[in-house]
């Protein structure tokens, strides 16, 4: 961990003067996302994994839901509310074309700061699962339960937290929905910037490829931490069982107070932008005595979201077929990967790998898939173009590789889970690695697979950093239509869209985490029991 910071604090010093100035940016986005995000979802955490209220559950999967919104659908929802021409804008300062709130640096920390509270909040709670009931319970006889959360609960369970502000920083390095839109100069901005522009260092002064080596590394020394941070928790917090944690559980009256206190910190994080979407879905505007006089109609709003997937039923038919063959093949992989991690000879390889493929700002993907795929018709090289040009392979399996580390650790905490004695036995048996594989460790876990490959369609629809740049004529994602659409400002149309896709995102994730909970269900041995637990620690 050391080394690693200091790796970190020695690459930034290396860097061009250029490339400080965007790692500052970045870094001040970072700072600015975490002093919103860390603190709310802190609380978030500390509700679902070690309070007894009423909704936790509810709460839980409304989190998980909102971890798959994709971050434009977020600026499209709050610019509707508090950016130009915004609903709550207007009717704070009194006029139509007030300055908004949401603009340049204000809006892209807000933005990333309501896309990073779910992210928080459910590694926070993972984590906090998987302190040790006893130390809590005997900590209880010298001190209230409020003390025990704050001094024992809190920084034994860090580690979840501490890892999800480390993700918050890695979103925030590498992806561009955001910063493009708010114009800020991050270093995957300038790479996103010059890669629309020509070919990487092509400009004057534009990024070299030393600098692009040197913020990748720091970028990867980020990662490393995180992972180091994350990985020591994970398989265990896979085989905790929902009642097993101690919870503390207030008095009715502060029970009731302290659910209705998180329940308005929900409504507020939900209830704004939603209600923007809806505002701006139903505006009509007519012409009145020789001007204009605005007004909202329910039943324009419904209309426009109801016929928004078929207007644009060309986007979400490339939007699914791509994103149903970077699931296939994220969940394939990942279920090869997250069984070869547990082997020692490929651990370190295979975190190195899912390192790279986190650091990577999501335009350099794009550029290499670009440089990889794209060549003039007299090089050797030109039969890969028919694959850049013509078909959806480049932009489904950048998909894949922006999905990947994050289904890819899913399926390798549960994967860890599976009690060793079953494949010893099966060992001893005479089963190899694959007939482990598929006759023990995925029949155990099957509904742990199927949520993967749902969480692996969410992410793949809901990406843009990447594919934006590769692509094929004639095809338009849903996302990428939206990220043109929001340049021009949040109206009708584009508020309908957004709602639809917020819908369909929601609902996709919710199914997902009502697959998991058919696993712990449908499964109990996947779960592990308490005295197992008790056990291992």
């Amino acid at each position: 961990m050391q080394a690693l910071l200091v790796v970190i604090i020695a690459l930034a010093l290396l860097a061009s003067s250029r490339l400080q100035g965007l790692l500052l940016n970045t870094a001040l986005l970072s700072i600015g996302t975490l002093a919103i995000a860390l603190p709310l979802g802190a609380i978030f955490g500390l509700a679902i994994a070690k309070i007894d209220l009423p909704g936790f559950r509810a709460l839980a999967w409304l989190l998980a839901a909102l971890l798959f919104v994709p971050l434009y659908v977020q600026a499209t929802a709050w610019s509707g509310a508090f950016g130009t021409g915004g609903w709550l804008t207007q009717w704070l300062a009194g006029e139509t074309y007030a300055s908004p709130w949401l603009a340049g640096w204000r809006g892209a920390i807000w933005i990333h700061a309501m896309g990073a509270i779910p992210w928080i909040a459910l590694l926070g709670a993972a984590s906090l699962r998987t302190v040790e009931r006893r130390l809590e319970e005997e900590s209880l006889l010298d001190a209230s339960p409020p003390a025990v959360l704050v001094h024992v609960s809190l920084p034994r369970g860090a580690g979840g937290f501490w890892a999800g502000a480390i993700w918050v920083v890695i979103v925030c390095a590498t992806e561009i929905a955001v910063t493009d839109l708010f114009q800020i100069r991050t270093f995957a901005e300038e790479i996103y910037t010059e890669a629309t522009l020509g070919p990487l260092g092509a400009l004057p002064d534009g990024l070299l490829s030393s600098d692009l080596a040197v913020g990748v590394a720091i970028i990867a020394a980020v990662v490393g931490v995180a992972l180091l941070l994350t990985l020591p928790w994970l398989p265990m917090a896979a085989t905790v069982a929902v009642e097993q944690p101690w919870k503390w559980r207030p008095r009715p009256a502060a029970r009731w107070w302290i659910a209705g206190s998180i329940w308005l910190l929900a409504g507020l994080m939900l209830a704004p932008p939603l209600a923007s979407l809806i505002w701006k879905s139903g505006i009509a505007v007519a012409q009145h005595d020789g001007g204009f006089k605005r007004s909202w109609s329910l039943a324009k709003a419904v209309a426009m979201v109801a016929h928004s997937p078929w207007e644009h039923r060309r986007e979400w038919g490339w939007s699914l077929m791509i994103g149903v063959m970077a699931m296939a093949a994220t969940t394939s992989l990942g279920i090869l990967l997250a069984w070869l991690a547990g082997r020692p000879r490929w651990g370190w390889g295979l975190a190195a790998a899912v390192t790279l493929a986190i650091a990577v700002p999501a335009p350099l993907w794009g550029v290499w898939a670009i440089d990889l795929l794209n060549h003039p018709p007299n090089s050797v090289w030109a039969p890969l173009t028919v694959l850049y040009d013509r078909t959806l392979f480049a932009p489904a399996a950048l998909q894949t590789i922006r999905a990947l580390p994050i289904v890819g650790l899913w399926l390798w905490s549960q994967l860890a889970s599976v009690p060793r004695d079953l494949l010893e036995a099966a060992r001893s048996e005479g089963a190899g690695p694959v007939a482990r594989l598929y006759r023990v460790a995925l029949p155990l876990r099957r509904w742990s697979v199927a949520a993967g490959a749902g969480m692996a369609l969410v992410l793949a629809m809901g990406e843009l950093s990447a594919s934006l740049l590769v692509l094929p004529p004639g095809v338009t994602t849903i996302s990428v239509r939206i990220f043109q659409l929001l340049h021009y400002g949040v109206d009708d149309r584009v508020a309908a869209l957004a709602l639809s896709v917020f819908a369909a995102m929601t609902a996709l994730a919710a199914l997902t985490a009502v697959v998991v909970a058919g696993r712990r269900r449908h499964a109990p041995a996947a779960i592990g029991s308490e005295t197992d637990f008790t056990a291992s620690q």
